[in-house]
């Protein structure tokens, strides 16, 4: 984290200038500008293309997609896998073909294993649409000084009687995974995860088979690189969450946790500067209920896109 903010700013990429250059004309403009950094992502998700990729990134080659293509049909591993995602697995693993076969052997054999998870999904699906009732499942159109994409997790409804754990995972992944589509090799991921009005019972909604397999999959079959994850407004509660959770997570893991009371707001402002930040933490960007709606804007351009198969059957009963 050494340096000032502005020699960090100039280590980012020329893409994501013009993505920075694009919300500071969005804050100028109102929120209609900001709209306009959502739908940008979902143009560049559907425009996506190797060559382009390759001409922008020169740390992957064409050798290498084709050598790992060629490694999962050989060994029957996601066979039909698509280029951006092979990119993303070779960005994520720093471009070592070899940690990035083991990455994906992991991302097929959760997603395979957890269909409750991981099969028919859809932003429009009654699952997926209960849990954006209970939860936020936000992305910020504002990436951080290093060029990290943050997203959000909070809760809007806190009685944990209408928690689901398992639709909570579905939405939450659909937009780590939308957002995985729109820039397959960004430098990396900052989570928040709210624990205001969470509680004891959420907890027990859980369960014992599905967060072992999700936390699998958030430690070693993730196509990202996760940076940061910030626990905001913890209780004494959470010293009890973490013993209930060291059954599953690594050290690894909770080596990237920052955790933050309701009194030490600035703190993480340390970390993520309020213009990237929504008001619900002290930031200069809307709250959370405003960036819901640009987020569900962006998935459902993209929506096709995640589970194709899924939606051409929705649109076979329509």
């Amino acid at each position: 984290m050494g340096g000032s903010r502005r020699a960090v700013e100039e280590a980012v990429d020329e893409e994501s200038a013009e993505e920075q250059d694009l919300f500071e004309d969005a804050v100028d403009s109102g929120t209609d500008g900001i709209e306009q950094v959502f739908r940008k992502m979902a143009a560049e998700a559907r425009a996506w293309s190797l060559d382009g990729e390759l001409a922008r990134n020169k740390d992957i080659t064409a050798a290498d997609v084709r050598g790992l293509r060629s490694w999962c049909r050989e060994n029957k591993v996601l066979p039909d896998i698509g280029d951006s995602l092979l990119v993303a697995f070779l960005h994520a693993c720093r471009g070592d073909a070899e940690h990035a076969k083991t990455v994906l052997r992991v991302y097929e054999s959760v997603r395979t294993k957890t269909p409750e998870v991981f099969t028919e999904r859809s932003v429009h699906c009654e699952e997926v649409q209960r849990a954006k009732g209970i939860g936020y499942f936000c992305l910020l159109p504002k990436k951080t000084p290093e060029g990290f994409r943050v997203m959000v997790q909070a809760l809007r409804n806190p009685d944990p009687t209408h928690f689901v754990y398992s639709s909570s995972s579905k939405a939450q992944f659909l937009t780590m995974d939308a957002a995985v589509l729109a820039e397959p090799t960004a430098e990396g991921y900052v989570c928040i995860f709210d624990m205001k009005g969470v509680q004891l019972s959420h907890m027990w909604a859980w369960g014992i088979r599905l967060p072992r397999k999700i936390f699998k999959y958030l430690q070693e079959g993730l196509p990202l690189r996760m940076q940061r994850i910030h626990f905001v407004n913890t209780t004494t509660l959470m010293d009890r969450i973490m013993k209930m959770l060291r059954p599953f997570i690594n050290k690894e893991l909770t080596s990237i946790f920052q955790f933050h009371t309701s009194e030490e707001e600035a703190g993480l402002h340390e970390f993520i500067p309020k213009d990237c930040l929504p008001a619900d933490y002290g930031g200069f960007l809307p709250p959370l209920e405003k960036l819901q709606g640009y987020t569900d804007t962006f998935l459902a351009e993209v929506d096709s896109l995640l589970d194709p198969q899924h939606t051409e059957a929705l649109a076979g009963k329509g």
